[in-house]
């Protein structure tokens, strides 16, 4: 390799281990907005691209309250194919359970037919706590307790580590719990499997059937979200649904899709407080989502990082015919949501050779056949990983068949085996012409003797 070549590849070496420092998102493609929300904890998903864009005490245990009814809904989904159609009474159990808890309610009573579909209506716009235990009655086999196993069972199938459930409406109780990365992965999941589930939870208001207990417009319910009221001043046009979920152990805590110049993301938020520190009630929940909205709409993009064909180095070839280097080059384009105040060019880059290619004297050995996978480039921020891609030949070099079969030969020569086996012949000739020696000796005096005996004899 030429002078010029080995300087060129300390360049991009020391250019790969350069290090920036500066204030930059912490976790997993994640950001910081330059604003701190009222929520115990929260966690913000790009629908399009399935990426966390924000996190804030994702793990951290939490109440689910009324978010409960996501995981209701969607088990009684599982179980019912025609909500229309099916009906279900209203047992005492249920009316007995939530006597005397507060609990947000419909108007539903004991003996009431209801169809499965205005039932999960009322769950989900007015957060009815009989209609859940209504559906999860019926659906679990006349018992409540089975019905929620159900709702375990599918929350560890979702894979939530965090969450435990003891009742299908989300009323206090110490051992029901969540966190918001496990509340966040309910909810995206009830958004990409249950359409159903979705248009409910994303109606504004709805007229509750007539039924064996009351006459038709009986109860035209609206959703408590009031981000969804254009008449509240809580209202907000990119937002739809979702769920919402409070209770003084808990907070507010709130479930929303927000949609925006084709940019769609879900958002869940926990623990917000009921009240301020003067004791007067507020709503600050609805400002976490509106701020988180308005920051990933007007600062997150979807971006391109790393654009393939990029050269970061090169490698020296061995044997090699038409050129004694190979240029490493990225394989393939990676693109990511990005803060677009954050540049790119500030990124720290990371070349790592696949060492099992590389000679002693860290060359490889022609044929290279373009596009060989050589090693791989990866680029992170603050000590996190961005993204890992293949690098990749740019070019094909071939071998000198002339090269490679001479050095092949010098090697031989040179060798031990070669040296041991040069030694051991010369030793067996030796040996060879020792024996050959002693032998003509032995034939020669033999030859005297009979000489000696033939004159004798004369």
């Amino acid at each position: 390799m030429t002078s010029k070549r080995i300087f060129s590849l300390i360049v991009c070496i020391v250019t790969a281990v350069v290090t920036v420092v500066w204030a930059v998102p912490s976790g997993a493609i994640t950001f910081t907005p330059n604003f701190d929300i009222s929520s115990e904890a929260a966690v913000m998903i790009n629908l399009d691209k399935n990426v966390t864009v924000y996190v804030k005490n994702g793990d951290k245990k939490m109440y689910p309250a009324s978010l409960t009814k996501i995981m209701t809904a969607m088990v009684v989904l599982d179980n019912v194919s025609d909500i229309d159609n099916t009906e279900y009474e209203a047992p005492l159990v249920v009316f007995d359970e939530l006597y005397g808890q507060g609990a947000s309610a419909v108007g539903l009573i004991r003996g009431e037919i209801t169809t499965v579909k205005d039932l999960l209506y009322s769950l989900m716009l007015k957060s009815a706590c009989e209609s859940a235990g209504i559906l999860a009655y019926n659906v679990g086999g006349g018992s409540i307790s089975n019905f929620v196993d159900m709702m375990n069972a599918k929350a560890k199938a979702i894979g939530c580590s965090g969450t435990n459930f003891t009742n299908p409406h989300g009323l206090y109780d110490s051992n029901q719990f969540t966190n918001a990365n496990d509340m966040a992965k309910i909810a995206k999941y009830a958004v990409d499997n249950y359409p159903k589930l979705v248009e409910i939870a994303c109606t504004p208001e709805y007229e509750m059937a007539a039924t064996n207990m009351h006459e038709a417009g009986w109860a035209h319910i609206y959703h408590t979200n009031s981000m969804l009221n254009r008449s509240s001043s809580e209202y907000y046009q990119y937002v739809k649904g979702f769920k919402t979920g409070t209770l003084d152990e808990s907070g507010r805590n709130l479930c929303t899709l927000g949609s925006r110049d084709g940019n769609n993301y879900l958002l869940v938020t926990l623990g917000s407080p009921l009240t301020d520190e003067n004791g007067n009630t507020v709503y600050k929940h609805y400002d976490d989502h509106r701020m988180l909205y308005e920051w990933a709409f007007d600062t997150l993009e979807f971006k391109q990082v790393v654009s393939s064909g990029k050269e970061v180095g090169e490698l020296g070839v061995k044997y090699g015919d038409n050129s004694d280097f190979v240029r490493l080059v990225t394989g393939e384009d990676y693109s990511c949501i990005w803060d677009r105040s954050l540049d790119t060019a500030r990124l720290k880059e990371k070349v790592k050779v696949d060492e099992s290619l590389l000679n002693e004297d860290r060359t490889i050995t022609a044929p290279v056949e373009k596009g060989t996978k050589l090693g791989e480039y990866s680029v992170s921020l603050s000590g996190t990983e961005v993204c890992t891609v293949d690098l990749v030949a740019q070019e094909t070099v071939t071998r000198s068949e002339l090269r490679y079969n001479l050095d092949r030969a010098k090697n031989f020569v040179s060798s031990g085996w070669f040296i041991a086996g040069a030694a051991a012949f010369i030793l067996l000739v030796i040996i060879y012409s020792i024996i050959v020696g002693i032998s003509r000796k032995k034939k020669k005096k033999k030859r005297n003797i009979r000489k000696v005996k033939k004159k004798r004899n004369f």
